[in-house]
């Protein structure tokens, strides 16, 4: 007798909508909205990136935010360095000519607009096609900035 009703608790159950019939494991019918919410909100806080401006270490003048960031793996003159989309704050020095692992690049230096300190530089043009997509982007060097907060 009990197998028969464990049995019949496995099976599919009939679930009655106002429109509609749909069948539902035991399984399913366990999910209720609270669940539901539960799994929501743990799902949206593993997700959700700190929000960091950095700035000028030398004058604390924001420059730029961790959204902004394309990538960490670069390397500056000073050590490692962060290819970025949008920096604010800046002044662009002489344009130059520069050889890098990657290519030549016609490059210019940006600096602090209140410290006038070197921060990194923006690539202007590359020469190979495959580096384009570094043009009009900002290098900011680690050493050169800190996290405001």
């Amino acid at each position: 007798e009990q197998d028969e009703e464990e049995q019949r608790e496995d099976e599919e159950t009939l679930v009655q909508y106002p429109f509609s019939e749909r069948r539902l494991t035991r399984r399913a019918r366990n999910i209720t909205p609270e669940y539901i919410q539960r799994s929501r909100n743990s799902k949206n806080k593993s997700k959700k990136k700190p929000f960091i401006t950095y700035g000028c270490r030398y004058c604390r003048t924001h420059l730029s935010s961790s959204f902004q960031i394309i990538s960490k793996d670069y390397r500056g003159k000073t050590g490692d360095a962060y290819l970025i989309s949008n920096v604010c704050n800046v002044l662009e020095d002489k344009i130059e000519t520069r050889s890098m692992l990657t290519g030549d690049y016609l490059v210019c230096d940006i600096v602090c607009t209140l410290c006038h300190k070197t921060l990194g530089w923006k690539y202007l043009k590359s020469e190979r096609q495959e580096q384009h997509y570094k043009e009009g982007k900002y290098i900011l060097e680690v050493e050169t900035i800190c996290r405001c907060d």
